[in-house]
C-alpha cells in the first residue's frame, strides 16, 4: 500500500473542504431563497408610501387595499381585490402576471403574416396590443409588473414600485 506524502495529503484534504463549502453554500442559497419566498406568503395591506423626492404618504383607511399571496400545490397565485394572477421571485424582484378584467375597445386590426405563410390577427387600442387571434384561438395580452424586494420579514413587506417605496403591514 502506497503511503501518501504531505503534499498530496494536504492536497486531498483541500478538495474535500472545497467540496463541502460548494456543498453548503448551494444550500444556503437555496435556503435564503425559500426563506423570501415564504416569507411573503400571506395577506398584506398596503400602509404608507415613500416617494422617490422625500415625500411621505400614509395610505388613508378609504384607499387601502390587500395584496393575498399563496402558493398552493407549488403554484403562487395573487390577488389584489378582483384582479387574480400568478407571482414569481427572480433576482430579487417580484412579478405578478395576469390577464386583467375589462372592457375594451378595438380600434386597429392588424393582420401578421411571417415567411411560413402563417398568419395572425392582432387587436391593438392605439399602441397597445389587447389580443391576438391565431390557429383559432383568441389570447388575451398579460400584464406583467415587477416590483423590486427592498426589505420583507414577518410584519412588514417593502417594495420598490416606479422610483417609491410601498410599505405594506401583514395581517396574518
Amino acid at each position: 500500500m502506497k503511503q501518501l506524502l504531505g503534499s498530496e495529503m494536504k492536497l486531498i484534504k483541500g478538495k474535500k473542504i472545497n467540496k463541502a463549502f460548494i456543498f453548503y453554500l448551494f444550500f444556503f442559497f437555496i435556503g435564503c431563497k425559500s426563506s423570501i419566498e415564504n416569507k411573503i406568503l400571506g395577506n398584506w395591506e398596503i400602509d404608507h408610501i415613500s416617494y422617490s423626492d422625500g415625500f411621505y404618504s400614509k395610505v388613508p383607511d378609504e384607499e387601502k387595499y390587500q395584496i393575498n399571496l399563496t402558493n398552493k400545490n407549488s403554484k403562487n397565485s395573487f390577488r389584489i381585490d378582483e384582479v387574480n394572477g400568478i407571482w414569481t421571485i427572480k433576482d430579487s424582484s417580484l412579478y405578478f402576471e395576469n390577464i386583467p378584467i375589462s372592457k375594451t375597445l378595438i380600434d386597429s386590426i392588424f393582420v401578421v403574416n411571417d415567411s411560413f405563410g402563417n398568419s395572425s390577427i392582432i387587436f391593438q387600442n392605439g399602441a397597445q396590443k389587447i389580443a391576438t387571434f391565431k390557429d383559432g384561438n383568441l389570447s388575451p395580452e398579460k400584464v406583467i409588473s415587477k416590483m423590486k424586494i427592498i426589505s420583507v420579514n414577518l410584519e412588514e413587506l417593502n417594495l420598490l414600485i416606479d422610483g417609491d417605496t410601498h410599505t405594506y403591514v401583514k395581517l396574518n
